[in-house]
């Protein structure tokens, strides 16, 4: 018998997270939706996430409306794909995982985001500890030469070039044109 795909919201970025306010995760919302959208996607497709040798079904939902202000806001499809892959990220590693992300890196270190893991207050967040990094890449519709393989392979050589060797690193790469997302470091 066939597993019954988990259901995922986008939608949930829209609380916040210790490293995203809510009117950021409104933002990768709508980004996420955009691009979902963008290519014939409608809230409820059934999203494939795998690591190499495990698969799981998503449904993936949103309630943005995209309509033509929306498209028109996001015209630039490489930025659009930037902040759509983020809120996907963050929303599997949200239902499928302990982490968290609980800040934002810096340009330069290789990765977007340190994780945690827990329960956290807006308060106690500064006190938390970094248990791992994320590094996130999206694809607008993969292809032969660029494909989630050939990507997740690029991010690994990315991040382990930081000088953080001692800390776990999370990838996540997304296609939305599939749509699927390939994750390493989780499972």
């Amino acid at each position: 018998m066939k597993k019954r795909p988990i259901h995922i919201s986008l939608d949930i970025l829209k609380q916040g997270f210790p490293a995203i306010s809510k009117a950021i995760g409104l933002y990768l919302a709508e980004g996420g939706a955009f691009c979902m959208e963008r290519q014939g996607h409608e809230s409820g497709v059934i999203f494939e996430i795998s690591n190499g040798s495990k698969k799981v079904e998503a449904r993936l939902s949103w309630s943005n409306i995209i309509d033509g202000q929306t498209e028109r806001a996001w015209n630039d499809t490489q930025e659009a794909t930037e902040y759509g892959a983020t809120a996907i990220a963050i929303v599997l590693l949200h239902y499928l995982s302990d982490y968290t992300v609980i800040e934002r890196s810096f340009k330069g270190t290789g990765f977007d985001y340190w994780l945690g893991t827990g329960e956290y207050d807006e308060n106690l967040v500064p006190f938390v500890q970094r248990k791992a990094r994320l590094e996130i890449s999206g694809i607008w519709k993969a292809n032969f030469r660029n494909s989630l393989k050939k990507r997740l392979k690029q991010k690994i050589k990315q991040v382990e070039k930081a000088n953080y060797s001692d800390v776990p690193i999370v990838i996540v790469v997304v296609d939305f044109g599939a749509p699927k997302a390939k994750v390493h470091g989780i499972w």
